[in-house]
């Protein structure tokens, strides 16, 4: 039995800290925040996109920014700031926007989602937890014939890669999800996935938190982590404004905080926060919301049905760390979802958050130990964390324990960027 410390009470430290007492290990949970999941786990776009994994580094994107420089709603928007990392971070963006680094990207991206899948599906078998969790599928549907024929090609390739998708004219949109047929906004067809599900990964959080702590892990709320402690280049517990705490194995899973703390360690990560919003309103017992996931591709949206709530989360900004709301923003998310479903639920009780997604260049996660014995990452999930959280947590759970992974960890690992 290793004494081991997760930094982070997001879904994926909390996944962490979940598979590494499962393995027997004694852990402890160090967050910043009064609770779990109160970052970017907290109202996230709901959808565990195993067929939608896809980075963001696409090779039609660097035409698309052009395009949109100057609009306030664009759906991915850049604020120069005097930074170095996001200048950095941008360059190293770009340079995987082509056709071949991208077909690699989402290789390793849609490998990793579905044994996330998997491992999600067995903590929700084994602990019994509920968070409005749906597994009906997400439909993207396409408001341009361009746009829909481009997806149906792009769905026959993937069939070749062993994704299952299914192409829908409009009318078979209609019998998939019926709320649809009250769209203010024309639709030309769709691209269904059935693998994918929906849930609320905050309650998710808090759940398998509970759990958690019922199994012996101790969780440190309202605690903040000032070092990382190490002698001889291994890491051996942390500092925080309450004290030292000793371990024999320290995990870095603090989202967009993570390089801030790696820093000191000489450890440089290529993360770097992108703003995100949400919108949420209650449904209040109107039929016309969906009843499963859908993303709107050609406005960058996903929408979702949590219990009695519909959600829907879109855009994209470099803005640094700025976390406040700006409800131009905030709206160009709300505005597609009421257009798809005008009777979906009450929009004047619509309630605004953002997020700030931890990206890497290539949209997949860091994970595996550092140059530093014993010190570990768990971090960088981007927009696709609530997808990626059980099968990232699973991988570095097996990684301290010395077990042998059913994929292999290392196209996950720090030294893809070195």
């Amino acid at each position: 039995m290793l004494k081991i410390i997760v930094l982070g009470g997001g879904v994926v430290g909390i996944s962490t800290a979940y598979f590494l007492t499962q393995a027997d290990h004694e852990v402890t949970v160090v967050e910043r925040r009064e609770g779990p999941g109160l970052e970017t786990s907290f109202a996230n776009g709901g959808q565990i996109s195993v067929s939608h994994a896809a980075p963001w580094s696409r090779p039609e994107l660097p035409g698309q920014l052009i395009r949109w420089i100057g609009r306030r709603d664009a759906p991915f928007r850049m604020v120069p700031q005097p930074d170095l990392d996001m200048w950095r971070w941008g360059i190293a963006f770009l340079r995987n926007c082509n056709s071949s680094r991208f077909h690699e990207n989402a290789v390793r991206l849609q490998r990793l989602s579905t044994y996330s899948q998997e491992m999600l599906t067995r903590v929700r078998e084994s602990s019994g937890i509920q968070f409005h969790h749906t597994a009906r599928g997400i439909l993207s549907v396409f408001r341009s014939q361009e746009a829909f024929d481009a997806a149906a090609v792009h769905a026959e390739a993937l069939r070749d890669e062993g994704v299952n998708k299914e192409v829908l004219d409009v009318n078979s949109c209609f019998s998939r999800e019926p709320a649809l047929r009250n769209s203010d906004v024309p639709i030309r067809g769709g691209v269904f996935s059935p693998l994918d599900e929906c849930g609320d990964a905050h309650i998710f959080t808090c759940e398998l938190a509970d759990h958690c702590s019922r199994r012996g892990v101790t969780m440190l709320y309202d605690t903040h982590v000032q070092t990382i402690d190490t002698v001889g280049g291994k890491a051996i517990g942390v500092t925080t404004d309450q004290g030292h705490l000793a371990a024999d194995a320290v995990v870095i899973a603090l989202g967009s905080e993570s390089p801030r703390l790696a820093r000191p360690l000489g450890i440089k990560l290529p993360i770097y926060p992108v703003k995100g919003y949400s919108v949420t309103i209650p449904i209040e017992g109107r039929n016309q919301a969906p009843s499963m996931g859908i993303a709107d591709e050609e406005r960058k949206i996903v929408v979702a049905r949590l219990g009695d709530k519909l959600r829907a989360a879109g855009t994209a900004e470099l803005v640094g760390y700025d976390r406040r709301i700006d409800e131009r923003r905030a709206h160009s998310v709300l505005k597609p979802m009421l257009e798809l479903f005008p009777n979906g639920g009450d929009a004047d009780k619509v309630e605004f958050w953002i997020g700030l997604r931890p990206m890497t260049p290539d949209g997949s996660p860091v994970i595996g130990q550092t140059d530093i014995q014993n010190l570990y990452l768990n971090t960088g999930h981007g927009s696709v964390g609530w997808t990626l959280a059980c099968g990232s947590a699973r991988l570095v759970s097996d990684m301290i324990s010395g077990t042998q992974s059913d994929v292999n960890p290392t196209v996950w690992s720090l030294g893809r960027y070195h």
